[in-house]
């Protein structure tokens, strides 16, 4: 059954069958503590953009995201917290793999329930 599945998957590009191995526990977990207030919940907040546009806003660093937010002095403090420095990566792939343009359609697990 696997098998079939990862065939499909190659053949169609299908990326939504395997969206368990782009799931971010974590990254859902720092978007609540670190973005949610402001953003709404983590599959709302993830689909403000595409998959290429989040790549892109932090590509080469927290410039372009920092620049995005300068207008709140709370989301620049965020970034300059460690719990973001340490959890930045968790987000990204949170964010990338959840983007607008992924097709996901969020479930309720032990850190997400629609809120």
């Amino acid at each position: 059954m696997f098998r079939a599945l990862l065939l499909l998957g190659v053949v169609f590009g299908c990326e939504h069958l395997f969206a368990r191995h782009n799931y971010s526990e974590q990254g859902i977990i720092t978007y609540k503590t670190l973005c949610k207030s402001c953003h709404g919940n983590p599959y709302k907040g993830a689909a403000m953009l595409r998959s290429h546009e989040w790549k892109k806003m932090f590509k080469g660093g927290d410039e372009r995201i920092i620049f995005g937010h300068m207008k709140s002095p709370k989301a620049i403090k965020v970034f300059e917290g460690s719990y973001y420095k340490n959890r930045r990566e968790d987000l990204i792939k949170f964010l990338i793999s959840s983007a607008s343009d992924k097709g996901v359609v969020p479930a309720c697990d032990g850190n997400f329930c629609g809120d």
